[in-house]
């Protein structure tokens, strides 16, 4: 196993708990729509897919014939919206475990599927932007994960080799895209539950590691 040097963070449901906030911004944005997606609906189905994915689907299903393009940036207004009035939480744990990793000087990146403006207003309220600006969004890339390409670009900017990092997604095209870039994946079971995982290692939140358990996954 490759010394561990570089950790990668996927961001909704990893470093912020900002999927509710999706949830409802969908579900505020379909209202107008007569539509309504069940939380566990949303889970089992959405979770790690892109907006315009999302809402595809939901107008595939439900036999709505608009503009995904329009309804999908209204949407987007309303969960910016919905981040600067209610604010955002981080993943439990997550502030502690970036805390270690400034202490012992790891190499660490956002690489998500999100939209820049909406990872930046995150950020901000949850005052990790200076700390995080360096991330790799929706716009930064040609192909969403499953596909490796943000991860690999998430390495390059670090300086590291892929089987030098590890990532910590919540979904399983997250673990997939981490799997085809040849990297280190810890999921976390804050979106999914632990049975989505079944080739991985799985933790709840970021309050079960630390310095042992990097250890263990090639910290030295």
């Amino acid at each position: 196993m490759s010394t561990l040097k570089a950790v990668i963070f996927d961001f909704d449901g990893v470093v912020a708990d900002s999927e509710p906030l999706h949830r409802k911004s969908f579900n505020l944005t379909l209202k107008q729509l007569g539509i309504a997606i069940p939380e566990k609906l949303y889970r089992e189905r959405y979770v790690g897919l892109g907006s315009t994915s999302i809402m595809e689907d939901i107008f595939r299903t439900y036999g709505v014939r608009r503009s995904v393009k329009f309804w999908v940036r209204k949407r987007m207004r309303v969960f910016q919206n919905l981040v600067r009035e209610e604010g955002v939480k981080p993943v439990k744990g997550f502030m502690k475990f970036n805390k270690l990793l400034n202490r012992i000087g790891m190499k660490k990146i956002i690489a998500s599927g999100g939209y820049r403006k909406n990872i930046t207003i995150m950020l901000r309220k949850l005052k990790l932007y200076e700390e995080f600006k360096n991330f790799i969004g929706r716009e930064d890339v040609r192909s969403r994960k499953p596909h490796p390409e943000a991860l690999l670009l998430a390495a390059k900017r670090l300086g590291v080799k892929p089987e030098e990092c590890v990532v910590f997604e919540d979904s399983p095209y997250g673990v997939e895209a981490a799997r085809r870039a040849g990297m280190r994946c810890v999921a976390l079971t804050t979106s999914l539950p632990r049975s989505y995982f079944p080739d991985c290692v799985v933790i709840k939140d970021f309050r079960e590691v630390d310095l042992n358990f990097l250890k263990r996954i090639g910290y030295r």
